[in-house]
């Protein structure tokens, strides 16, 4: 009979085998494997490589839970999802405070400097 942790084993293996880069992948094991909390996991996943890496794995192995999960792989499932979750958070996080510093126009300014330049001036 095969004890839980070898079935958390084998659940992680199936759902993060054949991703790359190879640091996602170990990352991604460490979190399935509750060993590294999700938003940890994540921040050092987008901090070794891009959010479109990460976005691709994480996307990866949310999708594989849903197609190949088991019963017996809840546990791992429910890591799955709350590392989809704490990742779509920080995603909206970054992009709300981006939107927050863009430089805005002042009133009565105009936002092309060559719309305030007068006419025939180069």
């Amino acid at each position: 009979m095969t004890t839980r942790a070898g079935l958390e084993a084998e659940a992680i293996t199936r759902l993060t085998e054949r991703i790359e880069p190879r640091d996602v992948r170990a990352i991604l094991v460490q979190c399935l494997a509750g060993e590294l909390a999700p938003s940890a996991a994540v921040s050092r996943m987008l901090a070794e490589n891009g959010a479109a890496t990460v976005r691709l794995a994480i996307d990866d192995v949310t999708e594989r839970a849903a197609s190949i999960s088991r019963a017996s792989d809840m546990l791992v499932h429910d890591r799955v999802d709350e590392l989809t979750q704490v990742f779509v958070e920080m995603v909206a996080a970054v992009a709300e405070t981006l939107e927050g510093i863009k430089p805005r126009p002042e009133p009565g300014r105009a936002s092309h400097p060559s719309e305030s330049a007068e006419p025939g001036a180069l």
